[in-house]
């Protein structure tokens, strides 16, 4: 299910009944997208190289794992293993270790019978909130499963990470999956085989043990099938294709009587399921314990190598998911997607249907799938799109596997990174932009003028490169005058671009939008001015023609009907007055006289280019008349070619990330 940190973080607060219920809404949502994913995912069933079949010349292997959550689920072990024994099967139960009193009668009863014992854990949480906290917890995992003889360990809430599963002595790890993206960290692994997990220097590896069928308390507690249908087929096609069938049963979630309970399913679906393949499949089968499925392949198929980090050892060039957000985001990854693919890599662009974004990455001749679109200024309907945008891209995600997400400030991209367990980098060039409370990028990249004590992002890695964001696209620019003729531009006029404060962005301060319309009425009354408006939006544009449609209709205002190359437009400009940081930054970079209206909290940067002359701040209205000069400027010359020096240190750092 895709749900957010935030979610899991309040869950010990919200009742039970509510919990529940926020998970069917969440997966319901969600359910349709996923449908070429789950529960079949077609690329999982790739048979590993080599593959010579299972043991007996059995058509699929069939394991039965049992997750026991509670206590109450510890009083059904018995019931479950007397309804197993009786249909001829056997199953490993995963016990918490100190969550709930497990008995040495019980566990001595259930390996007299056949049974195994696998360890889920110490505390049903999430294991892997860090490695410094994994590993202490490993020494305690270490001592259960030396006292109860046990060779497997299973993460709560299938919680994982391969690498850190080094720390522990056991034959095999089963807490990945082969498609489930409704769990809380959704990221499959794609296969329906099992695989070895290989140590580095001196780590000894381990087999791998994904579910590959719909665990019980999705299909009848979140879901509320009353059918056993979507096992049936998932298990029919397993045995197609001749993977693993294994799956998790929680004797927590099991009733034994008629009582109806919103989180108990009745125990005929078990039992009916099991009759199933005993029926259907009688001798197709090779049925057997996980840790003998485990030995079967650490002996036999150990060659099929899977590095602790989870990519394979012959890797192709990692893929890199980039999320444009925002109209800026265009002309800045240009480059870096070029440079990106020069070197081999794959870059995976996903484009918000916001302000430019979208006509602006046509123009740039980007290839990008579509997601999502703006939601205004309502703090309300910003949460909301933002999980309808994550919803929507989770399934393309998932497909794709990127080895690393990056963006400048996309918070889509950061929730599913974050959930899915991808490394994120996220490059950001102001420093007061409002954090997401329950996510953090693995890694940020910030201009080395914005000075490390500004930056609240401390559990991450940070890095920096020289100069500004717009040094990367600036650098190579070369000029179009062909925009001249497309906006009408008055070359007896002084032309000035302007671009109104974002008024839909969190920082949005209402004193920007005041000296924005008071720099308007200042510059309608200069009869040898030209101005070039830029909205932010279609509501921002209907505003500006509502309020001075004389202007407009005279061309004294031009308003593009298109999306236009702002670089374009700002060097074939005289000046430039801009709400926001990009464009205010592009001219500085391009030498073009430029003065910003932003009246929130200045940045770093914009200090920076303040103190040394390259950008004007405007404080109030009576700034206009003092220190805008409108003059007409040379633009009969090149803008200078600057080395690449910030496009060349932000690939570098890129390629070394995913090199490690």
């Amino acid at each position: 299910m895709i749900k957010t940190k935030a979610f899991h973080f309040l869950k010990p607060i919200i009742p039970r009944k509510i919990q529940i219920f926020l998970r069917r809404i969440l997966i319901n949502l969600c359910l349709h997208s996923c449908r070429n994913i789950w529960p079949i995912d077609p690329k999982s069933a790739i048979p590993p190289e080599g593959w010579t079949g299972w043991p007996e010349n059995k058509k699929f292997a069939l394991v039965l794992t049992h997750d026991v959550d509670t206590q109450a689920g510890v009083d059904n072990c018995p019931l479950i293993a007397e309804i197993e024994e009786r249909l001829g099967f056997r199953s490993s139960f995963n016990f918490v270790a100190e969550d709930y009193k497990i008995s040495k009668e019980l566990i001595n009863s259930l390996k007299t019978k056949g049974f195994e014992i696998g360890l889920h854990s110490i505390h049903h949480n999430n294991p892997f909130i860090s490695k410094k906290y994994f590993e202490k917890l490993a020494v305690k995992i270490n001592k259960y499963l030396k006292d109860w003889d046990a060779v497997g360990f299973r993460s709560p809430s299938m919680y994982h990470n391969l690498e850190l599963i080094h720390n522990l002595k056991v034959e095999y790890d089963a807490s990945t999956f082969d498609t489930d993206p409704f769990e809380p960290q959704p990221d499959g692994v794609g296969t329906i085989f099992p695989f070895w997990v290989s140590g580095n220097y001196d780590q000894k590896g381990y087999v791998e043990l994904p579910y590959t069928l719909p665990q019980d308390f999705l299909l009848f507690i979140l879901l509320q099938q009353n059918n056993i249908d979507i096992w049936k087929k998932k298990l029919d096609w397993i045995a197609e294709k001749g993977g693993m069938a294994l799956f998790i049963i929680h004797p927590d979630y099991i009733s034994f009587n008629r009582n109806s309970h919103y989180e108990k399913y009745p125990v005929k679906y078990y039992e009916e399921f099991l009759t199933y393949i005993k029926t259907k499949y009688k001798g197709q089968y090779w049925h057997v314990l996980p840790r003998d499925i485990a030995r079967f392949w650490a002996t036999n198929h150990r060659g099929n190598n899977i590095l602790s980090n989870g990519s394979t050892k012959e890797r192709k060039k990692e893929k890199i998911w980039i999320d444009l957000d925002n109209t800026p985001h265009i002309p800045f990854f240009k480059p870096i997607i070029v440079e990106l693919n020069k070197r081999g890599y794959e870059c995976i662009l996903t484009a918000r249907d916001a302000y430019q974004v979208i006509a602006l990455a046509d123009r740039f001749g980007l290839k990008y799938k579509k997601m999502g679109r703006h939601y205004g200024k309502n703090k309300i309907f910003k949460v909301l799109g933002l999980i309808i945008r994550s919803m929507e891209l989770m399934p393309i995600i998932l497909r794709q596997k990127p080895a690393l997400a990056l963006s400048h400030g996309s918070r889509t991209q950061l929730v599913i990174a974050n959930l899915l367990g991808i490394s994120s980098m996220e490059i950001y060039d102001y420093e007061y932009a409002h954090d997401l409370i329950f996510f953090n990028p693995t890694y940020a990249m910030t201009p080395e003028i914005i000075p490390d004590s500004s930056i609240k992002r401390n559990r991450v890695r940070l890095m920096k490169y020289p100069g500004i964001k717009e040094d990367v696209y600036v650098s190579s620019y070369i000029p179009d005058s062909t925009i001249k003729t497309d906006l009408k531009m008055d070359d007896e006029k002084v032309i000035v671009t302007i671009r109104p404060p974002a008024n839909e962005a969190h920082y949005f301060c209402q004193a920007s939008g005041e000296l924005f319309e008071a720099t308007i009425k200042f510059l309608l009354q200069k009869e040898d001015v030209q101005l070039i408006l830029i909205p932010r939006n279609k509501k921002q544009e209907d505003l500006i023609s509502k309020t001075w449609p004389s202007a407009i209709a005279t061309d004294k205002i031009i308003i593009p009907d298109h999306a236009i190359n702002g670089l374009d437009l700002m060097w074939f400009s005289d000046l430039v007055i801009s709400g926001g940081g990009t464009m205010n930054r592009e001219a500085a970079a391009l030498g073009v006289p430029v003065y910003s209206i932003f009246r929130g909290t200045i940045g770093a940067v914009d200090n920076y280019l303040s103190e040394k002359g390259r950008l004007v701040l405007l404080e109030s209205s009576n700034d206009l008349g003092a220190k805008i000069k409108l003059i007409k400027r040379d633009k009969n010359f090149s803008p200078n070619q600057s080395e690449k020096q910030a496009l060349n240190t932000i690939v570098n750092k890129l390629v070394e990330i995913l090199q490690k």
